[in-house]
C-alpha cells in the first residue's frame, strides 16, 4: 500500500536569499526606466494641460465676446487665465478669473539648448515664451493679438516640447529630439 510522504513546503534560507537577490536586481533595473518614463509623462502632461487651457481661453474669448489673457510666470512655472474686458492687461473688479495653473513637478517654461522657432530653427532659444510681456491675448474672434509666437516647455532631463502659433492663431505642438537636435 502507498503511503504519502509529508511535503516540506518551506524555503531554505539560501533559497530565500537567492529569491530576494533576483527581486532586488530586477527592481534595480526597472527603477531608472520607470523614473525616466515618469519625467517624460510629466512633460507630456504639462504640454497637454496647457494646450487644453489655451483652447478654453480661446473659446471663453469667443463666447464672452471680450479679450481673454493668458499670463505666464516663467519663474514660478505657472500661468493665469482671465477676462480683460477693458483691455488693460490685468485682472480687475468685474472680470472673471478663469484659473491659475501650475506646471507639473520638474517641468518649466525653459528653452536651454533648444533652437527655434520650431518651424524654422535658426538660432538658440533665449526666451521660453516669445509673446510680448509673456502674455497671450485672445480677442473676441478667438485670434491672438500680437501675431505668432511659441511657448517652450522642458523637463529636468532636457526633453522639450513647443506650442507654436501661426499667423492664423492655429497652434501646433512640436517635440524636441535630443539626439538629432531637431523638432518633430
Amino acid at each position: 500500500m502507498y503511503k504519502a510522504q509529508p511535503i516540506d513546503a518551506g524555503l531554505s534560507l539560501l533559497e530565500l536569499i537567492v529569491l530576494l537577490s533576483v527581486l532586488l536586481l530586477l527592481t534595480a533595473m526597472a527603477v531608472p526606466s520607470m523614473t525616466r518614463y515618469l519625467e517624460f509623462y510629466q512633460l507630456d502632461s504639462g504640454t497637454q494641460g496647457l494646450i487644453s487651457n489655451l483652447e478654453i481661453a480661446r473659446y471663453a474669448a469667443i463666447s464672452g465676446r471680450n479679450t481673454v489673457v493668458v499670463q505666464f510666470s516663467p519663474g514660478r512655472a505657472s500661468y493665469d487665465i482671465f477676462e480683460d474686458k477693458n483691455d488693460n492687461g490685468s485682472l480687475d473688479t468685474g472680470e472673471r478669473n478663469l484659473g491659475s495653473y501650475q506646471l507639473p513637478q520638474h517641468v518649466q517654461f525653459k528653452g536651454d539648448g533648444l533652437f527655434g522657432p520650431p518651424s524654422d530653427p535658426s538660432s538658440p532659444v533665449t526666451d521660453p515664451i516669445t509673446f510680448s510681456n509673456d502674455r497671450i491675448n485672445y480677442n473676441p474672434l478667438g485670434k491672438i493679438n500680437g501675431g505668432i509666437g511659441t511657448v517652450y516647455l522642458e523637463n529636468d532631463q532636457g526633453d522639450a516640447s513647443a506650442i507654436s502659433f501661426n499667423i492664423a492663431s492655429r497652434l501646433k505642438v512640436y517635440r524636441w529630439d535630443k539626439s538629432t537636435k531637431v523638432w518633430k
